[in-house]
């Protein structure tokens, strides 16, 4: 019965190491990805990034995998996208000219403020899917993502 809880122990022991090992080998694809958003109405406004790796969520609009703000007009040019370990990613990046950290829309669903996807798909913000704006972090180096509005 000692031995039986010794080995129990060991194994747990060594799914834990064998994991942490994982997380430090395992290199993000996205550490040289940077976005350079143009397009913005005014530098006092912060600009945010929010990041979907699933299509599921990306037409439902709601858990992005990661939301990026930058508040400084200096850094819209050069916001760096780091330790998001997925390949396939689609962006969604808008100004919060109201600064309260949502995307505003209108009673209809219009949008309020600028925004804007990656790869610029240029169908109407109704029609956009995920598959117009997902793209392999590995084959790019920097996005740039022209705002509407």
């Amino acid at each position: 019965q000692v031995m039986h809880s010794f080995e129990a122990n060991f194994t747990k022991i060594i799914f834990f190491t064998i994991f942490l090992v994982f997380l430090f080998i395992n290199h993000s694809f996205s550490d040289h990805l940077t976005v350079k958003v143009t397009g913005f109405k005014d530098a006092s406004s912060p600009i945010y990034i929010w990041g979907y790796d699933r299509k599921f969520y990306f037409d439902n609009d709601s858990a992005p995998l990661f939301m990026v703000g930058e508040r400084d007009v200096n850094y819209f040019n050069q916001i760096n996208l780091k330790a998001f370990p997925h390949l396939i990613v689609g962006l969604f990046v808008f100004q919060d000219i109201d600064q309260n950290g949502i995307f505003s829309k209108d009673f209809k669903g219009d949008p309020l403020e600028p925004y804007g996807f990656s790869l610029n798909p240029v169908q109407g913000y109704q029609e956009i899917v995920f598959e117009d704006i997902a793209f392999d972090m590995n084959k790019f180096e920097k996005i740039e993502i022209n705002l509407n509005n």
